[in-house]
């Protein structure tokens, strides 16, 4: 069933990108933060663009140790992919397209447990990832998709785009061979794929805030303690008196307790304005937190809540936590390299002659604001709308009572209240009585109906005529109607409609009844 991928079998069937003791893939790193400052930033940037991105991919991943909100926003868009339901779709309704897609949907989990690695591509720019291939049997099973050290690679130097691998005896890199790894790039930004991680745009947030958090740290320990000044009596005290004053000064920085002699004193003089200064280092650092925020997730709310005025969490949660159209591209482009790297190869092994492939799909659904959903719903159901119970249940999430289950409702009082109305606007006049709905009962129902409303209709015009005699123009009275619309309380206009255009329709079928 399986077919020999020209000229690469022999590297299928092992590891070559493995780590080593020593050589181009070591897992050692060197400290990329140590005496961090503008100049040496600047520098790692840009031997990272020249061909040599040891320095950055390691200042990249310190970053996801060091500067935690990066790190949990960073995490947070990784998530948003990892946690969509995937499935292989057939290229077609044939029967060997269904099967082959079948064959495929069976490595899923495969793919699942490795998503969240391969999405190391969204800080740095691009991320390697190995398949390892089982060949035990007469299938080509990827039994692992094994992460690989960004460091390990490195891009062609005339084109900028084509990944390498790093070896010993290959200075400019190794070529990867075909159906063995899966490249993903996924660039914040055109141009090329070094330059284009998360990462290398929030470096200088990264810089500014360990400079921010620093300063802070130092303030608190200066000012974040009484200061204790100790007098003596110059006359009187002995060097050894000195000595001792001093050591229980110092030690009531830790211990707060010391013995001391009459003639000694220590006190805590306050320094004026010293302790709200530190509210500005306090605002930079929420300003950049904020600016990683939009540059990682898209927005803030979901972010930045509270004391730094993101938004409320209600609020952000429509947008849930990723920007939807930044979920929906990484999604693409997440399927794209799967689609490309793992699916067609694993077809190709195993079914020769395939040209129409399955696909690996992530569905993405914007999420519904279901409160306001179910506003409308009961808007509609209160004007006479007809609601499918079936639709409600489905989209609401709610099943259906079986026969004889108890079910929730409205109080009995209100129920009888709304038969009440009914039954009252339904009755016949007794001179009407087994006359059907005739014009004399029609018009009395009009009539009814119209005096029942009137109150409510002339509370309307009443407020109506108070605003034409406050407007200067018609386009201020205008804008005053405007604005006045979704204030007017309509709920009892419609309960009352409700109501008689129930009474008509069964007025109406107790006519059709008479007639038969």
């Amino acid at each position: 069933m399986a077919t020999e991928p020209h000229g690469t079998l022999a590297d299928l069937k092992k590891e070559i990108a493995a780590p080593t003791a020593y050589g181009a893939r070591v897992i050692t790193s060197r400290d990329a933060t140590f005496g961090l400052d503008p100049a040496r930033l600047s520098r790692i940037l840009r031997r990272a663009q020249e061909g040599d991105p040891v320095a950055y991919l390691e200042l990249a991943e310190e970053m996801e140790e060091k500067y935690l909100h990066y790190a949990a926003q960073l995490a947070t868009r990784k998530h948003a992919v990892s946690g969509i339901d995937a499935e292989i779709l057939p290229a077609s309704d044939a029967r060997r397209d269904r099967k082959i897609a079948e064959y495929c949907a069976q490595f899923l989990p495969v793919i699942q447990a490795a998503t969240f690695n391969i999405l190391d591509a969204l800080g740095k720019g691009f991320s390697g990832t190995e398949i390892i291939w089982d060949t035990s049997g007469p299938d080509w099973f990827p039994v692992r998709l094994e992460r690989r050290d960004p460091r390990w690679f490195l891009f062609d130097k005339v084109d900028g785009h084509t990944l390498r691998l790093r070896h010993e005896l290959y200075p400019e890199g190794q070529p990867l061979p075909e159906m063995k790894f899966i490249v993903h790039r996924c660039a914040a930004k055109t141009g090329l794929p070094i330059r284009g991680g998360l990462a290398r745009a929030a470096s200088w947030a990264f810089l500014f805030q360990s400079f921010a958090l620093r300063d802070w740290v130092t303030f608190i320990e200066t000012f974040g303690k009484p200061l204790r000044l100790g007098r003596y009596d110059s006359t009187t005290a002995s060097p050894a008196d000195i000595a001792k004053l001093i050591e229980a000064v110092q030690a009531l920085g830790m211990d707060a307790a010391a013995i001391l002699p009459k003639s000694m004193l220590i006190e805590y003089p306050e320094v004026p304005n010293a302790r709200g200064d530190n509210q500005l280092w306090r605002a930079l650092l929420e300003y950049l937190d904020r600016q990683v925020s939009k540059l990682v997730l898209g927005q803030t709310l979901t972010a930045d809540t509270g004391e730094s005025g993101g938004g409320s969490y209600a609020l952000g949660g429509v947008h849930n936590e990723v920007r939807m159209d930044i979920l929906a591209d990484d999604a693409l482009r997440f399927c794209e390299t799967i689609n490309r790297d793992l699916i067609r190869p694993l077809v190709n092994l195993n079914f020769p002659g395939i040209t129409d492939y399955p696909r690996y799909t992530l569905r993405v659904e914007e999420p519904e604001d279901m409160t306001a959903l179910i506003d409308i719903v009961e808007k509609a159901v209160a004007m006479g709308q007809p609601v499918s119970q079936k639709w409600f249940s489905e989209k609401f999430g709610i099943p259906l009572p079986e026969a004889g289950e108890e079910i929730l409702g409205h109080p009995a009082t209100e129920n009888k209240e709304q038969e009440t109305e009914v039954t009252a606007l339904a009755a016949p006049k007794s001179a009407d009585v087994g006359k059907g709905v005739t014009p004399s009962l029609l018009a009395a129902n009009v009539d009814r109906l119209e005096k029942e409303t009137a109150p409510l209709v002339e509370g309307w015009l009443t407020q109506i005529e108070a605003m034409l005699e406050a407007a200067d123009s018609l386009e201020e009275f205008r804008e005053m109607l405007l604005a006045a619309y979704p204030k007017l309380d309509s709920t009892d206009m419609a309960k009352t409609l409700t109501a008689a255009m129930t009474a008509m329709t069964l007025a109406g079928k107790a006519d059709v009844e008479e007639g038969k």
